[in-house]
């Protein structure tokens, strides 16, 4: 049988104190007595109690847990950002509360529901997700701060990369190779989302290849609705279905871009010097693919955020705007360009 845990009603009765006064001694919060908070100690000691930040809350006030809203925990970024906050958070003695809102188009993504996190967290971050004026009402209903991950969401804290940047040093990596028919791979275009990292890349694209006088034609655009490998294979049989001329393929994510490496392959289409591929993140895989990638720090951007929030939650109402910088790094997948030759299907 396994030992029962001790509550904090046995300590505040067996030391003759409240609840709360047990809570704000064990966590040396201020409003106890020196003798009082040694007596507490002693007796919670003896009886073996663990406090849970359920307890402490009884006296603080604070529930010592984050929300995280992101669209899927599965791909790289969201797993590595959902990984340093939490590790963040377990720095300052917080929780995180993860809540999902897929965003696949099929079936469209849930409205952002406040009612999940209310009364349960102490702040919020979302994740790579713009927010529409509707769910910004919702998201400032739950009366805590917030701040945004790699969307730039007017009022709101925000951390991330320059995308546009981003996407140009890939370009322009390309179109220094002699690239002059260079395909894009992302996730669907939304207009009505111009923060959003997906449509600051496709413009970053388009804007690209026109200062060099290329052509940046939706016919060179191929989006799926989200950006994994899986689909970055599909996506890359579409465009070269479409475009045979096509000689390098700039992707928004690293995991779009191997998937565009295993179509080329599956067609004998030898990445890097009949179709250059790069792609965006830095994705711990990107090695093992020969992967050239504009890298950007994940887990620092994440740990930023929460720092944000963590600062917010101390009083801080100040709103930050902090961006980290990316790195071209290059590897096999991108080469110059070779001479006019024909796709195999």
């Amino acid at each position: 049988m396994g030992t029962k845990k001790v509550r904090i009603e046995e300590v505040a009765s067996q030391a003759h104190v409240s609840t709360a006064t047990v809570s704000r001694a064990i966590r040396g919060l201020p409003g106890v007595g020196k003798s009082t908070r040694a007596h507490v100690l002693q007796v919670a000691a003896e009886l073996g109690y663990t406090p849970s930040h359920s307890a402490a809350s009884l006296a603080s006030g604070s529930m010592h847990t984050v929300g995280l809203v992101l669209p899927d925990a599965s791909r790289w970024f969201f797993a590595n950002a959902i990984e340093a906050a939490e590790l963040t958070l377990r720095e300052h003695d917080y929780d995180a509360l993860v809540y999902t809102l897929p965003d696949y188009y099929d079936v469209g993504r849930k409205t952002f529901d406040p009612e999940v996190l209310r009364s349960k967290v102490d702040a919020v971050v979302v994740l790579s997700l713009f927010f529409d004026e509707h769910e910004v009402e919702l998201l400032r209903s739950l009366n805590v701060p917030a701040a945004f991950l790699s969307v730039d969401q007017p009022g709101f804290s925000c951390v991330g990369i320059d995308d546009e940047l981003a996407m140009t040093k890939a370009c322009e990596h390309l179109i220094g190779l002699g690239h002059k028919v260079i395909g894009h791979l992302s996730g669907m275009t939304n207009d009505k989302c111009p923060n959003a990292p997906t449509q600051r890349r496709r413009d970053a694209w388009r804007n690209a290849l026109r200062d060099h006088g290329l052509e940046y034609s939706d016919s060179l655009d191929s989006p799926s609705d989200i950006m994994t490998a899986h689909n970055g294979f599909a996506a890359t049989n579409v465009l070269l279905n479409r475009r045979p001329d096509v000689t390098a393929i700039v992707a928004s994510s690293d995991e779009m871009a191997m998937g565009a490496i295993q179509a080329l392959r599956n067609r004998r289409i030898e990445p890097g010097r009949q179709v250059s591929v790069v792609g965006i993140d830095g994705n711990d895989l990107a090695f093992a693919f020969g992967l050239t990638s504009v890298e950007q720090p994940v887990r620092q951007e994440s740990r930023r955020v929460i720092e944000l929030l963590l600062q917010a939650i101390n009083g801080d109402d100040e709103v930050h705007k902090e961006v980290f910088d990316t790195n071209l790094v290059v590897r096999s997948s991108s080469g110059h360009v070779m001479r006019r030759w024909r796709h195999r299907r």
